[in-house]
């Protein structure tokens, strides 16, 4: 991790992205590859604002996140809009510093979700510490042969 490049997320815009797009980024970036999804996000350099961060051409696209359809069921007397927040990844060799949250924030102002939810991999290094950053709250461990992870909540509305 050492020898990751930095970009500061202010410095990027994000974009919905098609699913070919989507698809062959986490191809090339995610450990587990593609994925089916509903919203796609992208985030793509904007500009570069100094010394601390790396030079990449304008345009390029550092960072995916995407996330399911809405799952819909009834709560008292409200309807709940969760979604699933898939898939994360960064372009490999790149640290994108805000990145995470600059993305969800765009899916949160476009789809005003009650609640997502998320899971990370406890075998990963940073094992979901960055979801708890975010905001979200672990609800427990799913575990089976060959995996364990953490099921992360964010809750944007009460419920």
């Amino acid at each position: 991790m050492d020898n990751l490049v930095n970009i500061f997320a202010r410095n990027c815009e994000v974009a919905r992205i098609d699913k070919a797009t989507a698809a062959a980024f986490l191809d090339s970036n995610h450990r587990l590859g593609a994925t089916g999804s509903r919203y796609r996000y992208g985030l793509f350099v904007r500009r570069s604002t100094g010394s601390a961060e790396a030079r990449l051409p304008e345009g390029t696209l550092v960072a995916v996140a995407v996330f399911s359809s809405a799952r819909c069921w009834k709560k008292g007397e409200r309807m709940v809009r969760s979604f699933e927040w898939i898939r994360y990844a960064s372009l490999s060799g790149v640290r994108v510093t805000g990145g995470m949250s600059k993305l969800l924030d765009a899916f949160i102002a476009e789809q005003h979700p009650d609640d997502i939810m998320s899971y990370a991999d406890l075998n990963y290094p940073d094992g979901g510490r960055v979801y708890e950053k975010l905001g979200f709250q672990a609800e427990g461990e799913v575990c089976g042969e060959g995996y364990c992870n953490v099921k992360y909540r964010l809750k944007l509305t009460p419920w």
